[in-house]
């Protein structure tokens, strides 16, 4: 199985090694460097051929619009499912903190732009989806997730939604529980292994 694994806005390829490693599990990973905007992460996903695409934060965003143009199951790990919802998230937060820093860096992009990269509007194009969220995260709350599962179910998809006691970015402490959540739903619900 082919696989293309993404990393969020300021991350890398290296920096998502707990997604990587138990994806290598079950096929050849790809994980390109993706830090751009959506549009063009997906020009970029748009090179490769994959049978499941996976994702971090923004790179979760790709990685479930690059689902519902390819139509192949999909990972999300603490993925905005609305961009727009998303920016209002951020821009609630005190000036100087890193959420309303992410406001900023949003402001020039359109709400037209922001909603036709929103996820939420492709749910009914997403056939198999593992989403995990972290129950404490303060960047994209699990609201997201839920709603997206949701959505995608409503459309006559699966989803499973894993929700861990993580922040944003999982640390140390849960990757094996992660990677085991991945695993399971890999040999279990998408038929692998």
């Amino acid at each position: 199985m082919n696989i293309i694994a993404l990393h969020g806005k300021g991350s890398s390829p290296e920096r998502i090694k707990w997604l990587t490693e138990p994806l290598s599990k079950f096929g050849s990973v790809i994980a390109p460097h993706v830090d751009v905007e959506v549009e063009d992460a997906l020009k970029i996903v748009g090179k490769y051929s994959f049978d499941l695409v996976a994702g971090h934060s923004r790179g979760g965003i790709v990685a479930l619009l690059a689902a519902a143009d390819y139509r192949v199951p999909v990972i999300a790990v603490s993925a905005p499912s609305d961009r727009l919802m998303q920016r209002r998230h951020l821009c609630s937060y005190p000036e100087g903190t890193f959420q309303w820093k992410q406001c900023m860096e949003q402001a020039n992009l359109s709400e037209s732009y922001l909603r036709s990269t929103s996820p939420i509007y492709y749910a009914d194009r997403i056939s198999h989806a593992l989403l995990i969220h972290g129950k404490l995260d303060e960047i994209v709350p699990i609201e997201h997730s839920e709603m997206m599962c949701s959505r995608i179910r409503e459309s006559g998809g699966k989803c499973k939604l894993v929700e861990l006691m993580m922040k944003h970015a999982p640390p140390k402490s849960l990757e094996k529980e992660l990677s085991l959540a991945i695993e399971e739903w890999i040999r279990n619900d998408f038929g692998e292994g």
